[in-house]
This record gives structure tokens, sequence and C-alpha cells, in this order.
């Protein structure tokens, strides 16, 4: 039992992120896939390959992944402060 409260303790903690952050890691997030598809595609171009521009942005997109979906800590700077319960406090 208690090592089901710890499993869902820490998918809590690594799911949430505060409002601010979400707004920053999508605009990194798009700064990223764009700069990476327009190089690319220029590499590509020159190449003479269109699979080294879907490699590049498939690639780019799994490490946008690894780093933008979990809440990780430096994510969570401006964090919601909640009102008490009002039920409890009767």
């Amino acid at each position: 039992m208690a090592k089901d409260d710890i499993g869902k303790a820490i998918l809590i903690y690594l799911n949430e992120m505060d409002f601010v952050s979400q707004k920053k890691t999508e605009r990194y997030f798009k700064i990223i896939i764009l700069t990476v598809a327009v190089i690319s595609f220029i590499v590509s171009y020159f190449q003479q390959r269109f699979s080294t521009c879907v490699y590049s942005v498939l690639l780019a997109c799994a490490f946008c992944i690894i780093l933008f979906v979990p809440g990780y800590p430096f994510w969570k700077k401006n964090e919601l402060q909640w009102q008490p319960d009002a039920k409890k406090a009767v």
C-alpha cells in the first residue's frame, strides 16, 4: 500500500506544472521545432535527401518530449497559492 502512495506522489509531482512554465515550454517547443525544421530543410535540400529533414525533426520532437513533458522541478518556480478549504475552516 505504501508503495502505491509513493508512486502516486511521484507521478503527481512530475506531472504538475504551473501556468507560467507551460507558456515557456510551449514557446521553447515552437522555437526548437521551427529552428530544426528550417535548418534541416536547407541541409537536406543541398544533400538532396529529404529523409535528413524528417529524421532531424523527429529527433527534435523526441528531445522536446523528454525535456518538456515531465514537470521537472526547474519548471515549477511559480507555484499557485491555493486558498484553504472553506469546509475545513468551519
